[in-house]
């Protein structure tokens, strides 16, 4: 981390609404030190600007796009099993629209409630450890005197100024939820009431977890409540997680009526949104590798931080 002692002059943090999304420090030559909060929760460098406002380029890693491999870092583990989960609720959601297009075993209803439920417990894998990552990797710790301050790891904490991690608690509430969902989903024999409570309910209220999480991360990247930074590489990351879990809430507005009318349509229409959505969180998940490797579309792109 930066060593800015006896070189700081003022610290400034900004907010977007209640939540605390960068802070800059101000060096006394003139230079200054932007930690983003998805930066710093990502164990990311901070921006470093000079006097100027240009952005002074830090060490990169050649073709981030290629990098694959960093298991000792936990925002890796994340982006993989975010994969893997995404992965099963696309091939499940194919699988259940398209069965002869797949081999003839995976078109098997009780096949496919599996590999939903085993999607669901990736993202909830991945969705408790961005929540680590968030207790942990907190921009408002930031400390005034050095930059930063070494902590204990810490497995719980209460940080509600934090847009990373409001989005990682509600997401794993989410997950949870999608947890009963695909699980209840296994069970045969479930009258309409039943599947209504057990089912659609957790898929409903999961659904509306995984849209205000992704809009809680889009806010920590903007700074704001909107912008428009397509040339940012986490830019397209919230934005894709915002699509999928739209996608997803379609899916469940979809599935209510499935058991009610009992029109295959609404089934297939549940099905092929839910196959959208992974495929938004696939995508998403990937963009989280190159992202850990420093990639960014437009590497200068820092009018946001000044």
């Amino acid at each position: 981390m930066h060593n800015v002692v006896n070189t700081l002059r003022t610290q400034l943090h900004h907010t977007a609404g209640v939540f605390t999304t960068r802070v800059v420090q101000h060096l006394r030559d003139g230079r200054r030190l932007v930690f983003l909060s998805r930066r710093v929760r990502k164990a990311l460098p901070p921006l470093h600007l000079a006097s100027d406002g240009s952005e002074i380029a830090a060490a990169r890693v050649a073709n981030p796009w290629l990098q694959l491999w960093a298991p000792r870092r936990l925002s890796w583990w994340i982006a993989v099993l975010f994969i893997c989960g995404s992965a099963c609720f696309a091939v499940g959601s194919f699988a259940a629209n398209w069965p002869q297009q797949l081999p003839a075993w995976l078109g098997v209803g009780s096949v496919i409630n599996g590999v939903f439920f085993v999607g669901s417990l990736f993202f909830t894998g991945a969705a408790w450890l961005q929540l680590l990552e968030a207790i942990n990797g907190d921009v408002a710790d930031i400390a005034v005197s050095t930059g930063a301050e070494a902590r204990s790891w810490r497995w719980f904490s209460w940080k509600p100024h934090n847009a990373g991690y409001s989005a990682s608690l509600v997401q794993l509430v989410g997950t949870l939820l999608f947890n009963f969902n695909t699980g209840d989903a296994m069970i045969t024999g479930l009258a309409w009431a039943d599947e209504e409570l057990l089912v659609w309910a957790p898929d409903v209220i999961g659904s509306l977890c995984f849209l205000v999480a992704s809009y809680l991360g889009l806010l920590e990247v903007s700074h704001r409540f909107w912008s428009w930074q397509p040339r940012q590489l986490s830019w397209w990351i919230v934005l894709l997680n915002m699509l999928g879990s739209i996608a997803f809430m379609a899916a469940a507005v979809f599935a209510f009526f499935v058991p009610a009318t009992g029109n295959p349509d609404w089934l297939w229409g549940a099905n092929f949104f839910t196959l959208i959505g992974a495929l938004c969180f696939l995508l998403a998940s990937y963009l989280l590798l190159p992202e850990l490797f420093g990639a960014e579309a437009k590497p200068g792109a820092v009018s946001a931080c000044r």
